[in-house]
């Protein structure tokens, strides 16, 4: 019974043409269109206005090693006011100021003057262009020093005078420092997170705009497993599809605790549909979920941590995001697909997903039974 309830269920959502476009093309929209600006991982040959006002062999030599870092394409200026109106049309997105005296103050020693100026309002150029400078302006600073020291008489061990301390810096699970490997995750667990709530209410709203009733013979709680069997098909799709097929066609190579995240994923999913259903008695209009999903999408995903540090945001902010699904999902994928963690590291955050779960079927049941009261 509860069987052929489930198979019909599908099939009345197959027929809908507004739940297939959101249903199929969501997840193949977002899948495709939304990791393509970050396949490159960083951004490289960002341009940069240089204006040398010394000329000399010294900042001849800066501005070669300059050309030397991948992140940055130097374009030559003779004027501040000329790399000023480059940066205001975005033609260059960071200025760097060579001064008149800028070889004669190293010679007598004094601090010579490097005047740089980036375009922060585009954080992903920002902190390449800065990181870039910064790199060879120490390792410039750090020849000169060298040289010095070697005058003085200080010989082989002049580098080591200089920097007697090294830093090795390991960048952990992303080499690359790239934002790829981080945000991608996090939107593929949001894109399933947002479709399935969307489509469970579109069904809902349907249902309610045509006022039609399950059979008599179709308890409850029948009518409830067998929603909730129907919209897990589609979690599992979704999970296969994003995470299976799209994560290793993107090039991701984490994930490898293959039961923990397939556990992990299963406590997700009931928990969201859970939710969507219990949210599906609010809606009383097909397009209400769509509009209800989209306004609160945005602040979900700043809640959930991905965007802004959780230490970071009000206690009330806090307290309330510990009731979304989304928030645990996020973290715990990401840890999963991204860090390989064990079962025991996600453990704090399964135990979350599986209390919202345990509550969200509760009410998802109560939400069936006052929505469907009677039968025919």
């Amino acid at each position: 019974m509860i069987l052929k309830f489930i198979i019909r269920e599908l099939k009345a959502l197959f027929r809908d043409k507004g739940f297939l476009l959101l249903a199929l093309g969501g997840p193949l929209f977002y899948s495709v269109f939304y990791p393509l600006p970050y396949t490159h991982d960083v951004a490289r040959n960002i341009p940069v206005a240089i204006i040398d006002e010394d000329k000399s062999p010294v900042s001849g030599q800066l501005i070669r090693m300059l050309r030397g870092a991948e992140e940055i394409s130097l374009v030559s200026y003779n004027t501040l006011p000329e790399a000023k109106e480059g940066l205001e049309k975005r033609d260059v997105f960071a200025v760097l100021v060579l001064d008149k005296n800028f070889s004669t103050n190293l010679a007598k020693g004094v601090p010579a003057s490097a005047h740089f100026y980036t375009d922060a309002s585009y954080p992903i150029y920002y902190k390449q262009t800065v990181v870039a400078f910064q790199r060879i302006l120490k390792t410039f600073s750090a020849g000169i020093e060298i040289k010095k020291l070697q005058a003085y008489g200080a010989g082989a061990s002049a580098a080591v005078l200089r920097s007697p301390l090294r830093l090795g810096v390991h960048q952990l699970y992303s080499p690359a420092g790239a934002y790829r490997n981080y945000l991608v995750p996090a939107v593929f667990v949001t894109v399933a997170y947002q479709i399935i709530l969307m489509v469970i209410g579109l069904r809902a709203g349907a249902l309610y705009e045509q006022k039609k009733k399950y059979s008599a013979r179709l308890k409850p709680f029948q009518i409830w497993l067998g929603k909730m069997a129907a919209f897990l098909c589609f979690m599992a799709g979704y999970f296969i599809y994003l995470f299976v097929l799209m994560f290793r066609l993107y090039g991701f190579s984490g994930g490898e605790n293959v039961g923990a995240w397939f556990l992990f994923y299963i406590l997700f999913a009931v928990a969201t549909v859970g939710l969507g259903l219990t949210l599906g008695g609010l809606f009383k209009a097909r397009e209400s979920s769509v509009m209800f999903i989209v306004v609160t999408s945005l602040p979900l995903v700043f809640m959930s941590g991905v965007i802004w540090p959780v230490w970071k945001m009000p206690l009330v902010i806090r307290m309330f995001r510990l009731c979304i699904p989304l928030t645990y999902g996020i973290t715990g994928m990401v840890r999963l697909f991204i860090m390989n963690a064990s079962w025991a590291e996600v453990w704090p955050y399964a135990c979350g997903l599986s209390m919202l779960a345990a509550v969200f079927c509760v009410t998802s049941y109560y939400t069936i039974q006052r929505r469907y009261p009677t039968q025919i």
